[in-house]
C-alpha cells in the first residue's frame, strides 16, 4: 500500500527550500533491521546539524524514535521521487545503494554504502570469517570515528513488580523462525520457574501458530499479541518488556536500539553475517552446526534435509542464557 503523500512532501520540501535548515540527507529505505541499524550514523550526522532521513513509509515509526535532530522523509520507493527530493540537500549519504538509488542520484557526489557481495559468499560457503558489523560499516560511509551503535529513544519501561517476556513466533523465513515446540517450552519455562507474563509476538500471519502455543500452554499466565497493530505498536510492545525472545529478526533489532535485554536464537543465520557486533552477549546456537549460516534470510528449507540448526535447541539451554542477560 502507498502511504506516501505527494501534497504533503511538497509543502514540506518548499519550506526547506526557503530555510535550508537541512543539508543532509540519509536514505536507506528498507528493511526493518537495517534501518533500525542506521539510527547510529543518523545520530552523528545530527551532530553537525539537522538529518533528514529517507525511508519507506511502512518504516517511519523507527525514524522518529532516533534522537537528536532528525526529520523523517516517508517515501514510496520511486527512484524519480528520491530525486526530486534529493535536490534540496548539499549531502546526501545512501545506505541503500541499489538501483532505485543509484538511478535517483546519478550525477552527484554522494556517499555510499559499499557491501562485499563476494565476502559475503565466502561467509556462507564456511570460509571460517566474520563479515564487519553493518552498524560501523554505515557509520564509515559518513565519517571514519563516532559511536554505531543502533539507538532508539524509549518512551516506557517496564511494569514495576511484574517480570514480562515476548517470545517471537513465526517470521518471512520459515528456517530462520524459531520451532513452535520451543517457544511453547520455553514459555511454560518463564511462567513456571519465574512467575513471568508471557506475550507470543509475530505478525499477522504468525497469529494461528501462536494462538495454538496459548492453548498448549494452558492455565498459565501466556498470551498471543501476533498482529496487532504495526511497528509503531511492535516498539511500543518491545520497549514494556524486561526480555525479548527473539530469532535473527527486525524485532530483536529494535529491542537492542531501545535498551531491552534480547536473546537472539540464531538458526539458519549466524552473527558471522555481520547484522550483529562481535561481542554480542545475546547470541545463542547450537554447536557445532557446520553447514551455518547457510543462507542470507535464513532460507526457505534445509539444504541437508535435517534441520539441525533448529531441531537440536534445547529450550531449558535458551532459558538459563536468557536469564543470565537481565541485571
Amino acid at each position: 500500500m502507498n502511504l506516501f503523500l505527494p501534497w504533503k512532501v511538497s509543502t514540506t520540501l518548499s519550506g526547506r527550500c526557503n530555510s535550508r535548515m537541512s543539508n543532509n540527507l540519509l536514505v536507506r529505505l528498507h528493511s526493518l533491521g537495517d534501518v533500525v541499524l542506521a539510527s547510529g550514523t543518523a545520530v552523528a550526522m545530527s551532530q553537525s546539524g539537522k538529518v533528514s532521513f529517507a525511508s519507506r513509509a511502512l518504516y517511519e515509526p523507527i525514524v522518529k524514535r532516533i534522537p537528536g535532530n532528525i526529520e523523517s522523509i516517508p517515501l514510496s520507493g520511486n527512484w524519480k521521487e528520491l530525486r526530486r527530493i534529493s535536490r534540496n540537500f548539499s549531502t546526501v549519504v545512501d545506505l541503500q545503494n541499489n538501483l532505485t538509488t543509484r538511478l535517483a542520484f546519478a550525477g552527484r557526489n554522494v556517499k555510499r554504502f559499499h557491501f562485499s557481495r563476494r565476502l559475503r559468499r565466502k561467509v556462507l560457503l564456511g570460509a571460517g570469517i566474520l563479515l564487519p558489523w553493518r552498524a560501523e560499516e554505515y557509520l564509515k560511509t559518513w565519517s571514519p570515528g563516532g559511536d554505531p551503535s543502533p539507538v532508539l529513544t524509549r518512551h516506557a519501561t517496564p511494569v514495576q513488580g511484574r517480570f514480562t517476556v515476548g517470545i517471537v513466533a513465526g517470521g518471512r523465513w520459515p528456517m530462520k523462525a524459531v520451532p513452535a515446540g520451543v517457544i511453547t517450552e520455553l514459555a511454560r519455562l518463564f511462567a513456571d520457574i519465574e512467575g513471568a507474563q508471557v506475550l507470543i509476538m509475530g505478525d499477522s500471519e504468525d497469529s494461528s501458530l501462536a494462538e495454538h502455543i496459548v492453548e498448549q500452554c494452558g492455565y498459565r499466565d501466556v498470551r498471543t499479541i501476533a498482529g496487532e497493530g504495526g511497528i509503531s505498536q511492535l516498539i511500543s510492545r518491545v520497549e514494556r518488556l524486561d526480555l525479548l525472545i527473539s530469532p535473527d529478526s527486525g524485532p530483536a533489532h529494535i529491542a537492542m536500539a531501545l535498551g531491552v535485554p534480547v536473546q537472539v536464537i540464531f538458526t539458519s543465520t549466524s552473527p558471522a553475517l555481520g547484522f550483529w557486533p562481535n561481542d554480542f552477549k545475546g547470541a545463542f546456537m547450537v554447536d557445532p552446526i557446520p553447514c551455518r549460516p547457510c543462507h542470507r534470510h535464513g532460507g526457505k528449507k534445509c539444504a541437508t534435509g535435517s534441520e539441525q540448526c533448529r531441531r537440536m535447541i534445547v529450550p531449558r539451554d535458551v532459558f538459563q542464557e536468557a536469564m543470565c542477560l537481565l541485571p
